[in-house]
Order: C-alpha cells, then sequence, then structure tokens
C-alpha cells in the first residue's frame, strides 16, 4: 500500500496541469501506453455536473488463486484539476482504494493488481 501511495503523490503533482481530457481521450491515452483500460457504462453520481464511469483494468496475468480476472473501479470527469485536486485528497484519506489523478480525471479502483501500478506508471508518462 505505500508503494501505492507513494505512486499515487507521483502523479498527482505530475499531473497538475490545466489539460481538460474527455473520459475517452484519457481511456485512449493511457491504453496507448500498453494499459488495457476499458471504460463502461455511465454510472450514477450525487453530483448531476460530473461524468462518472465504471472502468475495468485487464489483467496482466492469471496469477494462482485469483478471484477475478480485472480490476474494477471509477473515472470522474471533473470540471478542472483543481475540483480533481480535492477529489484526489479525499480518495488518499481511503486506506482500502487505490487512486490516480490526471489533470481532470480521477480513477479509483480497488486494491491490489500489478494492473493498478501499470496506470499509474502510464499516467506518469503522459505528464511528461
Amino acid at each position: 500500500m505505500a508503494l501505492g501511495a507513494a505512486l499515487l503523490a507521483l502523479v498527482a503533482a505530475a499531473c497538475g496541469s490545466d489539460r481538460k481530457l474527455t473520459a475517452e481521450e484519457f481511456v485512449d491515452e493511457v491504453n496507448a501506453e500498453g494499459v488495457e483500460l476499458r471504460l463502461g457504462k455511465p454510472l450514477i453520481s450525487e453530483d448531476e455536473e460530473k461524468e462518472v464511469y465504471a472502468v475495468e483494468l485487464e489483467s496482466l496475468a492469471e496469477l494462482p488463486g485469483s478471484a477475478h480476472g480485472h480490476t474494477g473501479g471509477s473515472l470522474t470527469v471533473h470540471e478542472d484539476s483543481g475540483e480533481a485536486e480535492d477529489a484526489i485528497g479525499a480518495c488518499e484519506d481511503s486506506a482500502d482504494l487505490v487512486c490516480y489523478r490526471a489533470a481532470n480525471i480521477v480513477v479509483v479502483l480497488e486494491p491490489g493488481g500489478i494492473e493498478a501500478q501499470q496506470l499509474g506508471v502510464a499516467i506518469e508518462r503522459l505528464a511528461e
């Protein structure tokens, strides 16, 4: 979990630009970095202004004893990077979620799996 928190801090710092992405643009860009992230159906949100989608990271390998072949979570499109920064701060307070931010996008994933770490590396590359 410490590795995830450290990577989160790096990614959040690296992606602090005023760039604004759509959900589809974000998914296309991280997938171009070798991640297999699938954008799912829109989810219901308390804030009708925000777009929230289910996402799924495809498993890199079948591991013995693994219950499922994917890591799931959500992707939220915020109005700007400031809103996304606030959301990532709230997510960091949760001990059992993996959270990433790129510009105005926040991805929250189930814990565990190298797939989530791969997504973090892809987001870091996008910031370069």
